[in-house]
């Protein structure tokens, strides 16, 4: 495909979305803003990269210290059953604002549809997720009822040794 935004029956990527990206991954969040703002504002009701728009637009709102940008994020997911770039907007976005169960959820979500995404992978990673999730998922492992349940759990997770 000579097109690398374009995707076989769906639309090809905002002009103003790419330019958002620009700079967005300069982390020139201040020029991503307007950009993002105008793609997601002026997409096509069938427009089959609304949802990656809007998450962006919030993701980038976020960034810039706007609470409010959450909630359009948590928008473009509720829609979402194709895209986990939207899902690894939301988890980036949940967990700057300190919402880490959200996040886990978040990240759960995305790898659901797509496994293999290297951003969701990197990100749980960077959360310290494991395949065996704690007793109480979404809490960090030095959290106080975690640790506390670790050590009332213990001899039932693992095995005692006969000696």
């Amino acid at each position: 495909m000579d097109d690398p935004d374009a995707r076989p029956g769906h639309d090809r990527l905002h002009h103003d979305f790419i330019d958002g990206l620009r700079c967005f991954r300069s982390d020139d969040f201040e020029a991503a803003l307007p950009y993002f703002r105008t793609a997601d504002a002026g997409a096509a009701v069938d427009d089959s990269f609304q949802n990656r728009y809007t998450s962006f637009h919030g993701l980038c709102r976020v960034c810039l210290g706007d609470r409010s940008g959450i909630k359009l994020c948590r928008k473009a997911a509720i829609a979402e059953t194709r895209d986990a770039e939207v899902f690894y907007n939301l988890a980036l976005a949940e967990h700057r604002l300190g919402q880490r169960e959200s996040a886990w959820r978040a990240l759960r979500r995305g790898l659901m549809i797509d496994p293999l995404h290297c951003g969701l992978q990197r990100f749980k990673h960077e959360m310290g997720l494991r395949r065996k999730t704690s007793l109480i998922p979404g809490l960090r492992r030095d959290n106080a009822c975690n640790r506390l349940l670790g050590r009332l759990f213990r001899g039932i997770r693992r095995p005692r040794s006969r000696t």
